[in-house]
């Protein structure tokens, strides 16, 4: 019996993307890509939360864009967000539909761009129209991006069926409402806490470390897999 229609099927499947490895632990190992640049974000933050002398009258003049009281961060804080989150969730975006057309794989990237890209708008609405007033120890601490990014992760995750993203989501978000709502610094043995002029380091270093974990993990769950 002549194999001609499995070749058929096979070569029309593989244009179609359809033959390509679309398994979770297959998708979830190109994602730990997207986790560190999500990470690179929020380190790349790190230079503009220095406290500000309380008399600084140019940072608390300056908009705060996602919260986050003028003496906690520099005036540049909302600034860097305004223009790292939209290329952060491009970079994310080209680097998943690179890799949809390499594999086939379904990566959701126009879901992934609505929910951030929402996410993120909603937030600055809210906060510039004073919608979030009587949650000012959410806010205060200007760190509502880690909070946006990781919802919007966790999101992701579930339309993705990734395990690991969605495990990445949920520690992200418990975490990001930590690193908003307490100084996380206090919790940390004085022996390694920072100057206290940067003593919201360590509360951007707690959500970051948790998309960086789950970049390894990613990684591991692919190779483990093979």
């Amino acid at each position: 019996m002549s194999d001609r229609p499995g070749r058929i099927s096979i070569e029309r499947a593989r244009l179609d993307g359809v033959g390509a490895d679309s398994r979770p632990h297959a998708v979830t190992g190109w994602l730990s890509v997207p986790l560190l640049l999500i990470a690179a974000l929020f380190i790349g933050a790190l230079p503009f939360y220095v406290r500000q002398p309380l008399g600084s009258g140019e940072s608390v003049s300056s908009p705060m864009w996602f919260g986050g009281a003028g003496h906690l961060a520099s005036p540049a804080a909302g600034l860097y967000w305004l223009i790292a989150l939209p290329v952060c969730i491009g970079a994310v975006a080209l680097f998943c539909t690179w890799r949809e057309r390499r594999s086939g794989a379904e990566l959701h990237v126009r879901l992934w761009l609505a929910v951030s890209v929402g996410l993120c708008v909603a937030t600055v609405v809210a906060v510039r129209s004073g919608l979030l007033f009587f949650l000012s120890n959410l806010t205060i601490r200007g760190l509502l991006p880690l909070l946006t990014m990781s919802v919007a992760v966790l999101i992701w995750g579930v339309a993705l069926r990734s395990r690991v993203v969605i495990g990445v989501g949920v520690v992200a978000v418990a975490a990001s409402l930590v690193s908003n709502l307490y100084n996380v610094e206090n919790r940390v043995p004085q022996q390694f806490t920072f100057d206290t002029r940067f003593s919201l380091w360590s509360n951007i270093l707690l959500t970051a470390f948790v998309f960086v974990v789950g970049a390894a993990m990613a990684v591991f769950a692919k190779r483990s897999k093979r």
